[in-house]
C-alpha cells in the first residue's frame, strides 16, 4: 500500500468522527435560521463530508482493484485529480479541526450554564447560538482557505544573529544561508524553486547549506532541481548533505547529475574552509531512515574535524545527533527534513504537529549550551500538497563576536 494512502487512510476515522459531529450541528442550526427545505438540507450534510473524504476512499478503491492511475496520482500528484480529490480533503482537514474545538467549547459552555439560567436568558442564548454557529463555520471556512494559500505559496525569511566568543576576526558578518527540502516535483516546480533560489541570492551569502531532500520521488525532477540549485551564487560554496528522498531516489542519480554543474552530494564527510587564515569545519552526516550513522563514524568525523567553527549538518534533527553535535564542541546544527510540521494546528496555545513524536526540533531555532541548532522548514511538501502555520523557509545566519 502506497505510504501516502496508508497515512491519510489513518486520519479518515478520526476525520469521520469530526464531520458527523459538525455536520449534524451545522446542519440543524440551518434549519432553525433559514426555510431551507428539510431534505435539501440533509441532503447537503451527507454529501459534503462524505465527498471531502473521497481523496482517501478513490484511493483505496484504486489500490484494491490494482487501477495505476489512480495509484500514480496519489504517489506522485495529478492536477485533475488533486483539483477534485486532494486539495478538498486536505481543505477539509483544515477547516474541520479549526471549526471543532470553537464549537466544542460553544456546546459545553452551553451545557453547563443552561441549568442556571432564566427563561429569558434562555431565550436570548436560544437565538443567538445557532447564528454564532454559522459565523464561527464561515469565519473558519475563509480563514482556512485563505491561510492554506498564503502559506503554500509564501517563502519566509528567518534571520538569526548568533554571537560567538573566541570567533575568529576573519569570520565576523560571515553570512551563512540555510535551506532545506526543496523536493521537487509536480506541485514544486520550476516557478516555485525559482523564487526560493532568488532570494536566497538576494542575501548574498557566504556559505549555503542544504540539508536534504532534493526531489520528492523518482528521477524525473532531478534534472531541474539540480540545475536550480546551481544558480545558487555562494561565495564559499553550497554544501548538502543526503535527504530520505535523495535516498529513495537513487543517491547516485543525484551525485551524477550534480557533478555536472560543479556540485557534491556529501556522505558522511568532513569539509575544511579556509576563510582569510580561519577554518571552518563542516560534518556532513548521513541521517535518514534508511541509513543512520553508526557511533563509529560520528567519532571518527567528529575526531577529525578541529576548525576554529564547526557547523554539524544533517537532514533528520534526530535529539541524539543534537547531543552529539553540543558534546564534541560543533558551535552549529543545522537540519531539516520535519518541513515544520507542513499542517500545524495551535489548539490554546499547544502546536499539534505530528512531527514531535521523531524529535522536539521541529522548526525554527533553538540553544543547546552554547550551540545554536535550526530546522528549517524547507520549500516543497510531503503527504500533504499543502502548508498550514508553516510555511516555506529560508534561514539566515549572520555570525559575529561576543563582546
Amino acid at each position: 500500500m502506497p505510504w501516502v494512502l496508508k497515512m491519510t487512510l489513518l486520519l479518515l476515522g478520526l476525520l469521520i468522527l469530526i464531520y458527523l459531529y459538525l455536520s449534524v450541528k451545522i446542519s440543524s442550526v440551518v434549519k432553525q435560521i433559514t426555510n431551507t427545505n428539510e431534505t435539501i438540507v440533509k441532503l447537503f450534510a451527507v454529501f459534503i463530508p462524505v465527498y471531502l473524504l473521497s481523496y482517501p476512499l478513490v484511493g483505496l478503491i484504486g489500490y484494491i482493484s490494482g487501477f495505476q492511475g489512480i495509484i500514480s496520482s496519489l504517489r506522485f500528484g495529478n492536477r485533475i485529480f488533486d483539483a477534485f480529490f486532494t486539495y478538498p480533503f486536505w481543505f477539509g482537514l483544515v477547516f474541520a479541526i479549526q471549526t471543532l474545538f470553537p464549537i466544542l467549547i460553544i456546546d459545553i459552555v452551553k451545557l453547563f450554564i443552561t441549568p442556571f439560567v432564566t427563561s429569558s436568558i434562555q431565550m436570548k442564548i436560544n437565538f443567538l447560538y445557532p447564528r454564532l454557529i454559522i459565523l464561527i463555520s464561515l469565519t473558519m471556512a475563509l480563514y482556512s482557505g485563505v491561510k492554506i494559500y498564503a502559506d503554500s505559496n509564501s517563502i519566509k525569511l528567518n534571520t538569526i544573529n548568533l554571537k560567538s566568543s573566541n570567533l575568529p576576526p576573519s569570520l565576523n558578518a560571515l553570512k551563512i544561508v540555510h535551506i532545506s527540502d526543496i523536493q521537487a516535483d509536480i506541485r514544486t516546480g520550476r516557478e516555485k524553486i525559482d523564487r526560493y533560489i532568488n532570494l536566497v541570492n538576494s542575501l548574498e551569502p557566504d556559505i549555503v547549506v542544504f540539508t536534504g531532500d532534493l526531489v520528492t520521488y523518482g528521477t524525473e525532477h532531478i534534472p531541474v532541481a539540480v540545475e536550480m540549485l546551481s544558480r545558487i551564487k555562494s561565495k564559499f560554496g553550497i554544501y548538502s548533505c543526503v535527504g530520505d528522498h535523495d535516498y529513495w531516489a537513487g543517491i547516485g542519480n543525484i551525485a551524477n547529475e550534480m557533478r555536472k554543474y560543479g556540485l557534491r552530494l556529501y556522505d558522511n564527510e568532513n569539509i575544511n574552509l579556509k576563510i582569510d587564515g580561519a577554518n571552518i569545519g563542516l560534518t556532513l552526516v548521513t541521517n535518514i531512515y534508511s541509513k543512520r550513522p553508526s557511533s563509529e563514524i560520528l567519532s571518527e568525523l567528529a575526531l577529525k574535524n578541529n576548525s576554529d567553527f564547526k557547523i554539524f549538518i544533517t537532514h533528520q534533527p534526530s535529539e541524539n545527533l543534537v547531543k552529539f553535535a553540543h558534546d564534541n564542541g560543533y558551535k552549529i546544527f543545522l537540519a531539516g527534513h520535519t518541513h515544520g510540521g507542513q499542517v500545524v494546528f495551535s489548539i490554546f496555545g499547544y502546536k499539534l504537529i505530528p512531527s514531535k513524536i521523531e524529535t522536539k526540533y521541529v522548526s525554527g531555532s533553538y540553544q543547546l549550551g552554547s550551540m545554536l541548532i535550526n530546522v528549517n522548514n524547507g520549500l516543497g511538501f510531503t503527504l500533504a500538497p499543502i502548508r498550514f502555520n508553516a510555511p516555506a523557509e529560508v534561514t539566515l545566519i549572520k555570525l559575529s563576536s561576543q563582546s
